[in-house]
């Protein structure tokens, strides 16, 4: 099978790690976040760790709004997981946005390379929102080299967002209302390409009650670790005004991207998914519990930033060591 895989070798007692990334992505999603877009391959991943910008010199009579101050580095699990010393192994999905089966195809081939590079070695699979399913489905066939399963932020019992187009035909004049002139013509966009994505057949397959998860026969083993993470922050990022105070411009917040625009939506057609304290903007906590999971975390993170929480990634390693 010709797949876009890489393969890093650590630590030769250490166990190799498998990570598997969610629909619409590719294995750089876990190598390269900085440099990566998600949400239909049409927004910087690295926007969603962007902080709070400090005073700036007032140079100029205005200053554009700002996302924030943009990392050039991130932390995620593959570099956290990989600079501990583990063996890790990642790939990209040839169809990203295709049939479920495809994606747990390749995982079957990805699994036997794994023990071909690394024969005789425990074996953990981590999966990121549909990674996390496509893992669970591989699990039906007992494989006694996996002795880890951890998924983070993986619909168990499915996400309703593939209706999400009715929710988001009213928010493109609230972007205008909310969002500076000169940025409109990029949320209108960010926005078609996300209603392109949940449109396609593939996000309806994680429909709750969809044939995959009436097909579903995966079951819990003694001797395999269970670990899993939800999200319950839908702010994907803070938009900043500047107001000048002396001879300083200082950061005011504009808007928060979903939730200033989710507000003027009637609360009776806002879906789980995407309220704040209940799911991660794709995701509910709720939905995100592994059912047999030893351990459930859930975090202020949204349904990206997850993955480079403190408590992700402390957590996983804790498991990888103990495996």
């Amino acid at each position: 099978m010709d797949l876009d895989i890489t393969i890093h070798k650590g630590d030769a007692a250490k166990p190799v790690v498998i990570f598997i990334h969610g629909l619409g992505m590719n294995k750089d999603f876990w190598l390269d976040p900085v440099n990566t877009k998600v949400f239909a391959r049409n927004i910087p991943m690295k926007v969603f760790a962007a902080t709070k910008p400090g005073p700036c010199p007032a140079v100029k009579k205005i200053m554009p709004p700002s996302a924030g101050i943009i990392p050039g580095k991130i932390t995620n699990l593959w570099s956290a997981v990989t600079d501990k010393g583990f063996n890790a192994v990642c790939w990209s999905q040839r169809r990203p946005v295709g049939p479920i089966s495809v994606a747990i195809e390749e995982l079957g081939y990805i699994v036997k390379k794994a023990k071909m590079v690394f024969p005789e070695r425990s074996l953990a699979l981590i999966g990121h929102s549909r990674g996390g399913l496509v893992a669970r489905k591989h699990m039906e066939k007992r494989d006694p080299a996996v002795k880890a399963l951890i998924t983070i932020a993986s619909p168990h019992k499915g996400s309703s967002l593939s209706r999400l187009e009715k929710y988001l035909a009213p928010l493109k004049p609230a972007v205008k209302k909310l969002l500076p002139v000169n940025v409109h013509g990029t949320a209108n966009e960010v926005l078609k390409r996300v209603n392109e994505l949940i449109e396609g057949n593939a996000l309806k397959e994680l429909l709750p009650g969809s044939d995959f998860f009436k097909d579903l026969k995966d079951a819990p083993h003694d001797d395999i670790e269970y670990l899993s993470f939800g999200g319950t922050t839908t702010k994907l990022l803070t938009v900043y005004s500047w107001k000048k105070q002396g001879n300083k411009f200082y950061p005011a917040q504009l808007l928060i991207i979903p939730d200033s625009l989710i507000k003027i939506l009637p609360a009776s057609i806002i879906p789980a998914e995407i309220t704040p304290g209940r799911g991660d903007i794709l995701v509910t906590a709720e939905s995100a519990v592994l059912p047999w999971a030893r351990q459930h975390f859930d975090l202020p993170a949204n349904h990206i930033s997850i993955v480079w929480h403190k408590k992700t990634i402390s957590c996983t390693i804790e498991i990888l060591e103990n495996i």
